[in-house]
């Protein structure tokens, strides 16, 4: 087997194949090379109990950017995505409930049920979210540039109010501004609260949630989708397509350090003790393991190594995955499957459990009640487990990595207990349905999944660690102080989650470099986006009447779902 290569890729999360394809695709003969029997990272479908399969971190799928998903042809290479009618459904326990549905007259039609000020609200944030949207995606696949620029991207069009609320406002703060109910402030808060070291009230939080309103399923904001047989399915369409044009990836082949010589990155040393030769290496694991466990120690200068130091990976999650012999029979609904089953269920998700959520994190404790997740995608897709089981994974967010006069190895059962406890006062009959479980800690994230800190999105993302300041501003445009060697993971711009933007942007950035042609930079508009018929007519209270009169209509969903495409 050959051992000079002219670019390495360390990881196979799904930043460093997409990275890995566009490096094939212009010719270069590339190595990914994964530590772990599986491609994918945080990104993946494991038989994590034997017959079935699980997405063992993300189960969701809206963050994709469409670009890399036209461009590397991923259909092609098997990537199955489908939606279902119920996007999210939240729980309470008096048995009352909510759902989002794909089409907005129904949705509209559950938050009538708590709040008709409310749902005539949830279009004017639709539409505020959408322009959010619109003037932030463009700095989503290109390097990153300075805060201040992206700030001057909202003056230019006229929407500092909207910088203000998506980007520098809490969680709590920006959803008092448009809703009353507390049942759907609680839904839409757990969007804020994904992998952060805070909780409603914390300033800046409201990031989080824009970020994850840019998403889009099939050209529709704020929508998701489920992949065929997992999460893995991304990566492993990733993978073939790499493969297809040249690229190799090599299983269970954890790297050691980055070679450097004179300052210049030469390849890699192995666990193995192999030693595999290339002028550029790029890393898609976390910053902080880039830069100071995979480089030898001095490599670069005191300042850099501070900074990196210095960056915040706090804020952790953790996921339970269980194999059930009957579906949940969920308070307030009748037995047997429904849409409840098949959408992404949320419970106990009330503002004030998010805010105790917070104090017990920040005290490095378990709160005494659990904002739980959960996710059956066996009932859409029962090729993951046998016949008449089920795979339901169950979710819980801001947990300290640091637990106070313990740890996660030892707390990880006490910790499981106590979450099922919750969701048997909502579903009872899962008490006896439970065959198995496996835990997935915030240390299992860090040991088992390489995320430091346990964070999912390889860092904390408020203001401070975004832009021109993701990770390090010495760090920010992918490229590191040792000439050669690059940054592709969730913790380079544009942050976390499963974007695939930052390994696009990363390849380019070295595509540059060894071809020696500079990335044209993207002009910033000189004028806001351009308003569409539906922000012309919700900008009076009379179009804003007629705008929820419309939206209330089944008869008109293919003309309203036109309004929810992106860039219309």
């Amino acid at each position: 087997m050959p051992n000079s290569y002219d670019a390495i890729v360390i990881g196979a999360g799904h930043n460093g194949l997409i990275a890995a394809n566009y490096l094939a695709r212009d010719g270069k003969k590339v190595l990914v090379l994964e530590a772990r029997n599986v491609v994918g990272g945080a990104c993946t479908t494991e038989e994590l109990i034997a017959g079935s399969k699980w997405s063992s971190c993300a189960f969701i799928a809206g963050l994709l950017r469409p670009e890399v998903i036209r461009e590397l042809e991923l259909a092609k290479y098997g990537l199955e995505m489908y939606q279902t009618e119920a996007m999210e459904v939240v729980i309470f326990e008096d048995g009352s409930h909510m759902f989002m549905w794909k089409d907005i007259d129904r949705t509209l039609t559950e938050l009538e049920k708590f709040s008709k000020k409310d749902a005539k609200s949830f279009l004017s944030f639709g539409l505020r979210v959408k322009q959010f949207a619109s003037i932030i995606t463009p700095f989503l696949m290109k390097p990153p540039t300075s805060r201040s620029e992206v700030l001057a991207a909202f003056e230019q069009a006229g929407a500092t109010d909207l910088f203000d609320e998506f980007v520098l406002s809490s969680t709590k703060d920006l959803l008092d501004r448009y809703f009353e109910s507390e049942h759907i402030k609680g839904l839409f808060t757990f969007f804020g609260m994904i992998s952060i070291w805070g909780g409603p009230s914390t300033p800046g939080t409201a990031y989080v949630y824009g970020h994850h309103s840019v998403g889009e399923f099939e050209g529709h904001l704020g929508q998701w989708g489920l992949v065929k047989g997992g999460m893995g399915g991304i990566t492993q369409a990733m993978t073939r397509a790499a493969e297809a044009h040249g690229a190799e990836v090599r299983l269970n082949s954890p790297v050691r350090h980055v070679q450097v010589e004179n300052g210049v990155a030469r390849g890699v040393l192995l666990e193995s003790g192999e030693e595999i030769s290339a002028p550029v290496v790029l890393s898609n694991a976390d910053p902080v393991r880039s830069m100071l466990s995979l480089l030898p120690a001095g490599t670069v200068k005191p300042a850099v190594t501070e900074a990196v130091q210095r960056f915040d990976t706090r804020g952790s999650m953790a996921r339970i995955h269980l194999l059930i012999d009957e579906l949940p029979e969920y308070v307030g609904f009748p037995p047997g499957p429904g849409p409840q089953h098949e959408a992404q269920q949320i419970m106990g998700a009330s503002v004030e459990n998010f805010e105790r959520a917070w104090e017990a994190e920040r005290r490095g404790i378990l709160p005494d009640e659990f904002v739980i997740e959960a996710m059956i995608q066996s009932t859409t897709d029962p090729s993951l487990a046998p016949a008449g089981l089920h795979t339901m994974t169950l979710g819980v967010q801001q947990l300290s990595f640091e637990l106070t006069g313990t740890d996660w190895d030892q707390m990880r059962d006490k910790f499981a207990d106590q979450v099922l406890e919750n969701l048997f006062r909502y579903a009872p009959n899962l008490r006896d349905h439970i065959l198995d479980r496996v835990v997935i800690t915030p240390l299992d994230l860090e040991r088992d999944y390489g995320l430091t800190g346990g964070n999912i999105f390889h860092g904390a993302m408020f203001l401070d660690q975004l832009f021109g300041s993701r990770p390090t501003p010495e760090l920010a445009d992918y490229r590191t102080p040792v000439q050669g060697y690059y940054l592709c993971g969730s913790g380079t711009h544009p942050g976390g989650g499963v974007m695939g933007a930052n390994g696009h942007n990363a390849a380019k950035v070295v595509l540059a470099d060894v071809n020696g042609t500079a990335a044209r930079p993207v002009p910033l508009a000189t004028s806001g986006p351009k308003r569409g018929l539906a922000d012309v007519v919700m900008s009076s209270k009379a179009g804003r009447e007629l705008g929820y009169q419309v939206a209330r209509q089944p008869l008109l969903r293919r003309v309203v779902r036109l309004f929810t495409k992106s860039g219309t």
